[in-house]
């Protein structure tokens, strides 16, 4: 058992087992998804799409949580483990990204984080280098799971990405129905009216246009490096529109929010919206 600090404003420490463990490198498979590798927690597994013609592909994460445990949104809050991956030993793909759905706030005894406390499907894409060639996908994946402490887990995942081989029915529902989870772009009714950066330079109010009105919306805050924001407070509501505020209690020596690019995903009516904007 070896204790891991997760970062949180009153500092606090949470004791945690690392089942980060180092596997052989499984055979190639030529498929379009990996075998499953099992946790305490459930079974993770990657399923890929064909390249596209501009030589992305598309592909799933997908985080098959048993019940009681959860996992990290893209930036937890006050504590948490964010999930990354690293292609650095593949072929022929030179850049990956994770992507999120919406996620819920969770509170627990330590901290108020955001992630999700059921099966999740997270979206993935991979630059190739070479645009429609075969790729081998080595995938290097870290990810925090957690029940009643946090288990920071990391695995690797081999896989051969043929665009002669296509993926199967279900791989293709599962891939498309990941991508379309994902919170909207701002538009119809749905969007950003006003924002400005308050006198402390950390700190942030916003006026959001819902498609209803919505009590009960809530602000999901991504900052720059360095940056991590307490849980938004709805300020006032009129009509469609809600006006949030939200202080930053982590912030690099010497800098302000000016001129830095914030993203934020606001949850109301039954849907998610998402956008990033940099305030002058």
């Amino acid at each position: 058992m070896i204790a891991y600090r997760l970062p949180g404003k009153t500092g606090r420490c949470i004791a945690a087992v690392i089942l980060a463990f180092s596997l052989a490198p499984p055979p190639y498979v030529f498929a379009a998804s990996s075998e499953w590798v099992e946790t305490e927690a459930g079974r993770i597994r990657i399923s890929a799409l064909r390249p596209g013609e501009d030589g992305q592909i598309r592909a799933v994460l997908d985080v098959d949580l048993l019940p009681g445990w959860k996992t990290y949104w893209r930036d937890p809050g006050e504590a948490g483990i964010p999930p990354t991956i690293t292609v650095d030993r593949s072929k022929n793909i030179v850049a990956a990204e994770v992507h999120f759905p919406a996620p819920e706030r969770i509170t627990d005894p330590y901290s108020t984080w955001a992630g999700y406390d059921y099966p999740v499907l997270l979206p993935l894409t991979f630059d190739q280098k070479d645009p429609g060639r075969t790729s081998v996908l080595e995938a290097d994946v870290f990810i925090g799971l957690c029940e009643s402490v946090c288990i920071p887990f990391q695995t690797s995942f081999t896989l051969v990405i043929d665009p002669a081989k296509p993926a199967n029915a279900f791989e293709t529902r599962l891939v498309g129905r990941a991508f379309d989870a994902l919170p909207e772009k701002p538009g119809h009714g749905f969007e950003i009216v006003d924002h400005k950066i308050d006198g402390d330079g950390a700190s942030l109010t916003l006026s959001v246009k819902t498609p209803a009105p919505d009590e009960n919306g809530e602000l999901f805050v991504s900052g720059p490096p360095g940056w991590a924001f307490d849980t938004p407070r709805i300020s006032g509501h009129d009509g469609n529109v809600v006006t949030y505020h939200v202080s930053a209690y982590r912030q690099p020596d010497g800098e302000t929010l000016h001129a830095k690019p914030i993203r934020l995903l606001i949850k109301a009516s039954g849907r998610a919206m998402e956008t990033e904007i940099t305030i002058p």
